[in-house]
């Protein structure tokens, strides 16, 4: 039997055609949240040529340590690890921890969640429409006031 491990995917790597456009599949998933953490667009691109003020995605500690965010967990077969770390560009641009994550049936997983490092990130950044249009394609594994909340972000263009 292979490995499997747990991937805590938030952002794009929610929807479903972007998860599977990156070369990504999965045994199973289920709609998990992660307590205490909230996605932020404040992670400097590391295209040079991105336009100024973009941000893309990430997230972050709340700072009073109360509320929580969205994602799915993914269960994979290991041999996706290395595939996850080039996504993420591990560990230039992102760091890789294992959480505990709360699935939706009250079970709690250890999963593997990527975010960005203080060096990475600066405030007052903004998506680009193009990643709002991936997220809303991705709606039904939100719940509608998270999805409501994330619409209201404003965009960069």
């Amino acid at each position: 039997m292979p490995d499997i491990i747990h991937y805590f995917g938030y952002g794009e790597m929610i929807n479903d055609a972007y998860f599977k456009e990156h070369g990504f599949e999965y045994i199973a998933k289920s709609n998990v949240t992660l307590s205490a953490w909230r996605i932020a667009f404040n992670k400097i691109p590391s295209d040079p040529s991105a336009p100024e003020g973009l941000g893309q995605i990430n997230i972050e500690p709340t700072p009073t340590n109360t509320g929580m965010m969205e994602g799915v967990l993914y269960e994979m077969d290991e041999s996706y690890l290395p595939k996850l770390d080039a996504y993420y560009q591990y560990p230039k641009e992102y760091t890789r921890k294992v959480m505990r994550i709360n699935r939706h049936d009250f079970l709690t997983v250890n999963g593997i969640v990527y975010f960005a490092p203080p060096e990475r990130l600066k405030k007052g950044l903004k998506p680009d429409k193009a990643t709002m249009k991936i997220l809303r394609a991705a709606r039904k594994n939100m719940t509608m006031l998270y999805f409501a909340r994330l619409m209201n972000i404003r965009t960069l263009d």
